[in-house]
């Protein structure tokens, strides 16, 4: 055990090393791919290894701004900030959050009292009863910030509350959700392809939960970026064939860069959070992997300041593609299995 615990210290005291050294050479365009090439791989660590590093403390670094935004606010990304109305013994009113399906809930509470009170013997229904039951209606409706009431129970009877879950054009009245659960409406609803029923499925816990979505999403960024790297390399494999380079040297180069921009991107939101600057430094964070691609590749595949900027526009183009496949792509895998 002792031995066991002697190389793991070692080892960790070892990679601390090499990432210090290492990290701040990152903000170098190519520089250490071009060094790691050079035959002095042993001077930094293993290139996956150092991705998954940043990449941790990046997505780490992230859900806890995400937290702190959530806590600030009173509701997460997903919630709508209402107001609760003031009570008997007049206190002030304070935020409250919801999300949208908790609004639906509201919704569908309150076209259910109005039913109700449509089915009251008519004796029953006089000035005063209606009055009073406006008043405890309206008094819900600041209390919980409904927006409107749901009009319809199904689209069978023609309803004008209904929600679009953004696949092929599937609409489910809002009543509908709240008091079916999935396979129900599924058979309501004839919904027979297998696309559609998982449409079904994971939009509606998507409206249930949908922090839970976000949180999933982002836990797969490190696929996604993998496969953005994975992709572009055999962008670069084709822009520089006469260089005869492994695809692996291209591969190594994107991994580098990308962790170059994680760290840079996580220093940013190190600095956001403690105060240090304002959340514009976050959007120059953002903008500045553009122009360091150029420099990146000037210094690593060793061409004229022409031919490297005409291969800079087109890698751009085509990244902005790769990018946007990626992302629908693990969005997509992600909305099917979280």
């Amino acid at each position: 055990m002792k031995s066991l615990m002697g190389r793991l210290w070692n080892n960790t005291i070892h990679l601390e090393g090499k990432f210090m050294r290492t990290a701040w050479q990152l903000f170098i365009p190519g520089k250490v791919t071009v060094e790691f090439f050079k035959g002095k791989q042993e001077r930094y660590p293993h290139p996956i290894r150092l991705f998954a590093i940043v990449m941790f403390l990046f997505l780490f670094t992230l859900n806890s701004m995400l937290k702190n935004w959530e806590s600030k606010h009173g509701g997460s990304l997903f919630y709508f900030n209402s107001s609760i109305d003031t009570d008997t013994t007049g206190t002030d009113k304070m935020g409250r959050s919801s999300s949208l399906y908790e609004q639906m809930k509201h919704n569908a509470m309150l076209y259910d009292m109005r039913q109700d009170y449509k089915h009251l013997p008519s004796e029953w229904k006089t000035p005063q009863a209606k009055k009073a039951v406006d008043s405890m209606i309206q008094a819900y409706q600041d209390r919980y910030g409904v927006w409107q009431e749901s009009q319809t129970d199904s689209i069978f009877q023609g309803s004008r509350d209904s929600i679009n879950l953004g696949f092929n054009n599937i609409q489910i009245a809002s009543l509908d959700i709240i008091r079916l659960d999935p396979e129900e409406i599924i058979e309501r609803y004839h919904y027979i392809k297998w696309y559609e029923q998982l449409i079904v499925r994971q939009g509606i816990k998507s409206y249930k939960t949908p922090d839970a979505l976000a949180h999933a999403y982002v836990g797969s960024l490190t696929w996604t970026i993998l496969a953005i790297v994975a992709i572009m390399s055999g962008i670069l494999s084709l822009l520089y064939w006469r260089q005869r380079r492994y695809y692996v040297e291209h591969f190594i180069f994107l991994l580098h860069f990308h962790t170059g921009v994680m760290l840079l991107m996580l220093l940013a939101i190190l600095g956001y959070q403690t105060g240090i600057w304002a959340n514009n430094i976050i959007r120059v964070a953002a903008f500045l992997p553009v122009p360091a691609m150029y420099f990146a590749l000037w210094r690593f595949y060793g061409q004229g300041w022409f031919k490297t900027f005409i291969k800079w526009i087109l890698y751009g183009f085509l990244y902005v593609f790769a990018f946007a496949f990626a992302f629908l792509l693990g969005l997509f895998v992600v909305f099917a299995i979280y």
